[in-house]
């Protein structure tokens, strides 16, 4: 796991300075264990910290979204946001509990000799239900 100086470095690195408001979202985040919404996590953080505006939340998100360390995900027309440190990987999201299980290695139609033109990067993300979750969505 990537510790809060690594963070830092990063964040400085985009001109963005890590404040103790924008530790406190930045831990709720790494620490859920699933995706959120930004009103979600601004929740989270303000339970932890008073001072957390949602300004604060949208902020952070934008610039962890650029340098790669958060990860958005459209569901029903809601974003959600997930913390992704991790190198390349792909997502199993639960549609039902918003966990989300990290998947390495990429199939052979994801190697970049494969592709018809040049690939910069792609992203694979599967969405259904875990098996927590399934085991729980009664059957007819």
């Amino acid at each position: 796991m990537m510790t809060i100086q690594t963070i830092k470095s990063l964040l400085n690195e985009s001109n963005f300075r890590l404040t103790k408001e924008r530790e406190a979202v930045l831990e709720t985040l790494m620490h859920s264990g699933r995706m959120l919404t930004p009103g979600e996590l601004y929740q989270l953080a303000k339970e932890n910290h008073q001072r957390v505006g949602l300004t604060t939340v949208y902020r952070l998100l934008e610039v962890l979204t650029k340098i790669g360390l958060a990860t958005p995900f459209l569901i029903e027309g809601e974003i959600f946001y997930a913390y992704c440190p991790e190198d390349h990987h792909h997502h199993f999201v639960c549609l039902s509990c918003h966990r989300i299980k990290d998947i390495y290695g990429c199939s052979q139609a994801f190697e970049p000799e494969n592709a018809p033109g040049t690939v910069e990067y792609h992203r694979l993300d599967l969405f259904g239900h875990c098996q927590n979750c399934q085991e729980e969505i009664p059957t007819c």
